[in-house]
């Protein structure tokens, strides 16, 4: 799963685990169920109790018998009798042997209900629904731009008349309005080849479902580009409409910029073609920047670059609570969440948890506090806590008429004012007595916890609303770096109903085979996790289901064994169908390693690699890992070794403002990875993204400095002046989104074929990721100015995201140097040494013979050859230095 959605949904399972680990410090114990009187029928205190004990067992929970089952036919009227199960029968698919107890089967798939000539929706096989019930339509994407004779792909979504969705078997019949386009076809895809060049946009490609009928509009640009000329297409990555007064810039080898053109209004910019190794870059203040590196003559001159908003500049989404939750005295969790555009692009964390809230509670007498995601519902029995309103954000997309406060979609769409997405939610209920309370004592090991707690989302249920309009506004605060998310009376109301029919349970549990796990600082990566998901045309990855394995016991590549499967490399899932609309849609399982070394040591990175399996075409039930679905690997590694020179002037072995690998190529171990992209984020997150192949690590590319008036992002935006931080990602893109399809390269990304950089979520099948931060150094002891100091002691720094040391992957250590007193101008001490316990500390021995009031120490982060870093990274702590 992506690191933000990872996040969230880590704090919601943790914060649950820990609160009630808190809570139960205490001899006193929450209350438990009303006993039910003796003389109701299948009342039970022990399995003995129930009618036959082989086909009963006592839920001692709420004291009630309950259907039990060792496999499929105990749940079936052939084995069970007169102790036939009604909803078991009732049901084509019958029930299902889970956890012990019967349930009824789910569908996943049109095909598991065909031999009854029903289809599959909410999980179940019913009637198809008539085309006659669909009262509106919207092709998506609704807005394309392209060269002519290439190609793209629509796709249709429909609604009844109450305004929900509607998933007709036969979708859609399509066809070609004029002449500009080429194509027909059924189903709720089809392609079409853009055939003659317009001028304007047209409504060139119909879908008619039923009575209903809806249109996409396109752009057929010529494909002739004058000789010597490069022509460049900027458009809007979410909408596809064109972004005008966009700069486009050309950069040489050595970032001289050689040209410069604005894009018109058709989002097109012509320039004088590159014919030598350089960059090609994209500015806009509304969105985030984007540069290409440029391979000379063999590189493409007719580019298209899509761009996304800056994510932070406005915000909405909607809000909302949890209804019919489970009234039990288990505890009552979940987290919602709007769909993302893909699972590989940068998502803002920011935006996804969105603003984070401080929930007071009372248990057994005490105040306690807690720190939860906006988007988690938590009801804590025996205690005051109900954190129970939910909210999530949403990123500037495309919307339509029927969004209420918005008069002219068109123009809402091109200032980022409006968007539709997907609202999910997982919940349910934890049992109280299954939450693993002996790991959270001391120090809480996150992999194990959510190991072991995944398996009791068995309880949990999912809620999808499929079309969820929103709009947006300006964010307070950005220009300070603390935005502020607080008003939320423009977000759209949308409750999840929790009741049966309105959500689906997490029915499908199966294993997935991870494949060996790759290492980070020469460690393996220590949790895997798994997220299913179904994309969804037109609103991206939704996510359906989970599961999380650990690697700690042994720490190997293979994670550890789990309860109920037959070995190590094996994880539990589980997820609920397609249901509510989202029928039809691909399944996707995202398998991710992580690492915990960022949260274990102050200087590392945040560090992961992502597997993408996309050949899943209905879901398996299969708890005891029989045949597991087989992720296809391996795992990319970890992209170490990058640096970035902020300056315009070489320094620390880099040319003015490159960027490349620094090690040795053999180092580097990336041979499947196709692309590498780096990420700059400032600090109200506007962001630079730098696309090269993976063949030019080693040279690597110079970043152009932006044209006035446009800020340079690769500086965080204080007034100091300091640097961005910055994240790497290695990319494995293939044609058909899976790893049986052919490799695409940056130039492939690029040239305006079709196959273009928007569809870079459903062309990669892998990628891994490193965060390298913002390097920094504070003081720890002495921790305040002023403070008195023995002469030769120990003084304490911490530095983070820096890696201290002289090995070859280290990036420098902590120079000392000193002003004032008697005895300590010209002594300079350098620390080279980082604690071992994590915290990134380093001490530093003050030298003899330097003594004095009011002497200023400045720790100043050095490179490995000792020159400091610049911008510069410094801190000073003035002090009083005694005998």
């Amino acid at each position: 799963m992506n690191p933000p959605l990872r996040q969230a949904l880590c704090a919601v399972l943790l914060c649950t685990s820990l609160l009630w680990s808190g809570c139960s410090a205490s001899s006193d114990e929450p209350p438990g169920p009303t006993p039910p009187t003796p003389d109701e029928p299948g009342v039970c205190q022990v399995d003995q109790d129930c009618p036959d004990p082989g086909l009963f067992f006592c839920d001692t929970v709420t004291s009630r018998c309950l259907a039990a089952c060792r496999t499929q036919e105990d749940c079936t009227a052939a084995k069970r009798g007169e102790y036939r199960l009604a909803e078991c029968d009732g049901n084509p698919l019958g029930c299902r042997c889970d956890n012990s107890r019967c349930e009824v089967a789910l569908c996943s798939a049109d095909a598991e209900c065909a031999a009854s000539g029903k289809v599959c929706r909410d999980g179940g096989c019913v009637q198809a629904p008539e085309a006659s019930a669909v009262a509106s339509c919207r092709v998506t994407p609704d807005f394309v731009i392209g060269r002519e004779g290439t190609s793209a792909r629509f796709s249709v979504l429909a609604v009844d008349g109450k305004g929900g969705p509607v998933v007709v078997p036969t979708g859609a019949t399509w066809a070609a309005v004029d002449g500009s386009v080429r194509g027909s076809g059924a189903g709720v895809e089809a392609s079409f080849v853009l055939a003659v060049p317009t001028e304007e946009p047209r409504e060139a490609v119909v879908a008619r479902v039923g009575k209903a009928t809806c249109a996409a509009r396109v752009v057929v640009l010529g494909v002739a580009v004058a000789p010597g000329q490069m022509r460049a297409v900027v458009t809007d990555e979410q909408t596809g409409r064109p972004i005008p007064e966009a700069v486009v810039v050309t950069a040489d080898a050595q970032g001289v910029v050689k040209g410069t053109a604005r894009t018109d209004a058709s989002g097109v910019a012509l320039l004088a073609a590159l014919e030598e190794v350089g960059s090609v870059s994209v500015f806009h203040e509304e969105y985030g920047y984007l540069t290409v590196a440029h391979e000379g003559e063999g590189s493409p001159r007719d580019v298209a670059l899509p761009l996304r908003r800056n994510p932070a500049d406005r915000y909405g989404g909607y809000k909302g609570t949890f209804l019919h939750m489970p009234t039990t005295q288990d505890m009552h969790a979940g987290l919602a969440g709007l769909s993302s555009p893909d699972a590989v692009t940068d998502l803002s964390t920011s935006l996804l948890v969105g603003q984070t809230r401080r929930v007071s509670f009372t248990s057994q007498g005490q105040t306690r506090e807690v720190t939860l995601p906006a988007g988690a519902y938590v009801v804590l029995p025996g205690t005051t806590l109900a954190a129970t309103d939910i909210s999530a954000q949403g990123l500037a997309g495309a919307c339509d008429a029927t969004l209420g406060g918005v008069t002219s979609p068109e123009e809402a769409m091109a200032a980022g004012e409006c968007g539709t997405r997907t609202a999910w939610a997982l919940g349910g209920d934890i049992p109280l007595s299954a939450l693993p309370l002996g790991s959270v004592t001391g120090s809480v090991d996150v992999g194990q916890l959510l190991a072991r707690t995944i398996p009791l989302l068995r309880t949990f249920s999912s809620s999808v609303k499929r079309d969820v309009q929103f709009r947006l506004k300006e964010t307070p605060g950005t220009g300070t770096g603390e935005p502020d998310y607080g008003d939320q009376a423009h977000f759209t109301g949308v409750d999840h109903d929790f009741a049966k029919g309105q959500s689906l349970p997490l029915g499908f549990q199966f294993a997935v085979r991870v494949p060996a796990l790759p290492k980070y600082r020469g460690v393996w990566m220590d949790s895997a996790g798994v997220l299913g998901v179904a994309r969804v045309a037109g609103r991206g990855v939704v996510p359906l289901g989970l599961g999380m394995g650990a690697n700690t016991t042994p720490a190997d590549p293979n994670t550890d064994t789990q309860a109920g499967l037959p070995g190590p490399g094996l994880v539990s899932v589980r997820m609920a169908p397609t249901h509510h609309g989202l029928e039809g849609s691909p399944y996707e399982v995202i398998l991710t390693a992580s690492s915990s070394a960022a949260t274990n040591d102050a200087t590392a990175g945040a560090a992961s690699s992502v597997l993408i399996h996309r050949t899943l075409e209905k879901l398996p039930f299969d708890p005891k890992g029989g045949a597991p679905v087989t992720v296809s690997g391996p795992f990319l590694p970890v992209p170490e070794g990058f640096r970035y020179n902020y300056n315009v002037d070489a320094a620390g072995g880099l040319e003015g403002r490159q960027l490349r690998f620094v090690l040795s190529p053999e180092s580097m171990m990336l041979p499947a990875a196709t692309v590498l992209r780096a990420v700059f984020t400032n600090r109200e997150e506007h962001r630079w993204v730098v696309l090269m192949d993976v063949g030019r690590a080693g040279t690597g590319v110079r970043l152009p400095v932006p044209p006035a008036p446009f800020e340079d992002r690769t500086y965080y935006g204080d007034v100091t002046g300091s640097r961005a931080p910055f994240g790497m990602q290695a990319l494995v893109t293939r044609r058909t989104g899976t790893s049986a399809g052919a490799a695409v390269d940056l130039n492939g990304l690029v040239e305006a074929d079709g196959v273009d950089l928007e569809h870079l979520g459903d062309l990669t099948v892998a990628y891994s990721a490193l965060e390298y931060g913002r390097p920094l150094v504070t003081w720890v002891t002495p921790g305040e100015d002023g403070q008195s100091v023995k002469e030769g002691s120990k003084v304490k720094v911490q530095v983070r995201a820096f890696r201290v040391g002289s090995g070859n992957q280290d990036e420098g250590y902590v120079k000392l140097t000193f002003m004032g007193g008697t005895g300590c101008e010209g002594n300079v001490v350098n620390g080279q040494v980082v604690d071992s316990q994590g915290r990134g500390e380093v001490e530093l021995l003050l030298p003899g013979g330097c003594r004095g009031s009011e002497v200023q120490l400045t720790a100043t982060l050095v490179d490995t050859e000792g020159n400091a870093l610049s911008p510069g990274v410094t801190s000073t702590r003035s002090v009083t230095i005694t005998p």
